[in-house]
């Protein structure tokens, strides 16, 4: 007999990564991890919704990510959305693409930025992560000057 799911969207903010790139310094010949850990008896996608019938009801995806001189400036580059397993070994990458498509708005739909709910996902102890390939080195990443905003779905056996 199957268990029943039960399934809600969320939208993750950098105050949910357990793991950050706070106080590292950019090197545009290495990818910088934000990870969070998926929690006991869950599972986890990048994304919420499609488009289904002509309605778009899938989530924005937004991640600024800047330095911590005065004022900010902004890390530029490429980012990768993946799942990795709870042994660290094996990652699936899901999404690819540049920094400056998906900081564009928090509320207003482009062709960039908008994740429907992807992928096989993460399940418990296994992690979701955003890496981040900047363009630019020397730059010290502060994570009270970055904002993330990455929606998610999430299951759970009830």
């Amino acid at each position: 007999m199957a268990a029943n799911v039960s399934a809600w969207a969320k939208t993750l903010t950098l105050k949910d990564f357990t793991a950050t790139a706070n106080g590292m310094v950019t090197n545009t010949g290495t990818w910088l991890m934000y990870r969070i850990k998926v929690g006991a008896q869950q599972a986890i996608r990048f994304g919420t919704g499609a488009i289904v019938g002509g309605v778009d009801d899938r989530g924005i995806l937004f991640v600024s990510i800047k330095d911590n001189s005065t004022p900010a400036v902004q890390v530029n580059g490429k980012y990768r959305l993946s799942y990795m397993d709870a042994n660290e070994n094996l990652k699936s990458v899901i999404k690819e693409g540049y920094l400056d498509q998906i900081r564009t708005s928090k509320t207003v739909r482009d062709a960039g930025n908008v994740l429907a709910e992807m992928g096989l996902g993460a399940r418990q102890d296994s992690y979701l992560v955003l890496e981040i390939l900047p363009d630019t080195g020397s730059l010290t990443i502060s994570d009270a000057n970055s904002d993330f905003q990455i929606p998610v779905t999430i299951y759970t056996a009830i």
